[in-house]
């Protein structure tokens, strides 16, 4: 067992796998099949179960729901009928319907539906008529103690695991939680809406990259800089694959997304398309690292005053703005006021602009502030702050103090807790 603390020269190395399992979780590359399909076959073999049928999937969505309807129709002894077309395409409907409609775009329902009847139907040919019955939470189980218990844990004292894990693994788990952050919660909720244990197993059966990075890049560490011996079939499935979920003689291998777009600041960001995108049409868009719909995005036009005004949330509300009109001479924040009627109250050059206006269906006070630091772009982002009706200061306690004067200066301040005669810019920080 490896007890004593890292030395200097091996906690230098840190940064170096970081950015390694860092560039392998957010990887667009297309997977090379054949190679992928090899480490899976031996991380089975590692975890001791028997060699697996491979499907493919477009996405991870697709690969998952593939997983719950393959398990829903083994379980139910359904192999017979779901082999006709027709019985297949209704028991992928009723499964995948209700998934898709909070999942996907309408869209790319149709195509997602049609990849997972694809995928079943290949894993119905190519696996047994006759079915174990396995449990498919017990394969990924398996397949993990593998990897963890019958060598790290077993190998490396706890301090030198806290290490690796505050130094390693929480590195990597941040500079993939963009992507990480829009795919496990979107594949547990559907896994978790599943009615049935066995079927929701299936669900939640996965492992592979991005979410099991870190713990690769734990793995690859200790193996590489800390010599200890180990078999590789874990970290192999990793870096070759993207996710997969791990059944009873089957697997559901996910493809890599096409295209991860980013600001230079680093955030998701497109203005013109799907920041993220799959194979199969799964998307995600964002502005600047905020989520919005899609038509925020590549439909512009249908922004409307009406429609922003009913919004209640403030960022997804700004995001709208500056997309209002977008294409056109007067746009964002300029063509909003104008076609909001709103009413400017109140100008000063050092403290923005006072402006009042219907939001919500109920009059609002807001000051326009401008970020004096420019963006990558060279442009300077403007915001709006909702305040009191009467710039009462928001006070510690949640309470709110005396009405002052509609001023722009006494409107910043009141978001300070305090009146524009007490209010110091300089002294804030």
């Amino acid at each position: 067992m490896r007890v004593h603390c890292l030395s200097p020269a091996e906690r230098t190395l840190f940064p170096e796998f970081i950015g390694k399992w860092t560039a392998i979780g957010l990887s667009t590359a297309p997977i090379d099949h054949q190679q992928a399909e090899r480490a899976l076959s031996q991380l089975y073999a590692s975890a001791g179960l028997i060699e697996p049928k491979i499907v493919w999937a477009p996405c991870p969505m697709t690969a998952m729901l593939s997983a719950i309807v393959y398990t829903k129709i083994r379980v139910s002894g359904q192999e017979s009928k779901a082999r006709d077309d027709k019985t297949l395409t209704q028991l992928t409907e009723r499964i995948t319907q209700r998934a898709l409609t909070g999942a996907a775009a309408p869209s790319v329902h149709r195509p997602m539906h049609l990849a997972v009847e694809r995928a079943v139907m290949a894993a119905l040919s190519l696996t047994s008529r006759i079915w174990s019955g396995f449990d498919p939470a017990l394969a990924i189980n398996q397949a993990r103690r593998a990897a963890f218990d019958r060598v790290l844990n077993r190998r490396l004292d706890d301090r030198v695991h806290q290490v690796l894990h505050t130094k390693l693994v929480t590195p990597i788990r941040a500079g993939l939680a963009m992507l990480s952050g829009l795919l496990q919660p979107a594949l547990n909720l559907v896994a978790y809406g599943c009615p049935g244990p066995r079927t929701r197993r299936a669900g939640l059966a996965y492992s592979g990259s991005p979410l099991w990075a870190p713990y690769a890049a734990k793995i690859d560490y200790a193996r590489q800089v800390l010599g200890i011996t180990f078999e590789r079939p874990f970290i192999e499935a990793v870096e070759n694959c993207g996710l997969f979920w791990m059944l009873d003689g089957i697997c559901f291998a996910a493809e890599r997304p096409t295209h991860i777009n980013r600001d230079e600041a680093g955030h998701l960001h497109c203005e013109i398309g799907p920041t993220l995108a799959y194979p199969s049409g799964w998307s995600w868009w964002h502005w600047h690292g905020v989520w919005v719909p899609q038509s925020i995005i590549e439909e512009p036009r249908l922004i409307t005053v009406e429609a922003i005004k009913e919004v209640r949330e403030p960022t997804l509300r700004r995001v709208m703005i500056e997309r209002y009109r977008h294409g056109e001479e007067t746009h964002g924040i300029a063509a909003y006021l104008r076609d909001a009627d709103a009413l400017r109250l109140d100008q000063d050059p050092a403290f923005g602009m006072l402006w009042r206006l219907a939001v919500a269906g109920e009059p609002t006070l807001m000051v326009e502030v401008v970020n004096h630091s420019p963006e990558p772009a060279g442009v300077y982002r403007h915001f709006f702050l909702q305040v009191h009706p009467e710039l009462r200061p928001i006070l510690a306690d949640g309470g709110f103090g005396m009405r002052q004067p509609l001023t722009a200066r006494n409107a910043i301040a009141s978001t300070f807790g305090l009146h524009g005669a007490e209010y110091a810019p300089d002294d804030q920080t």
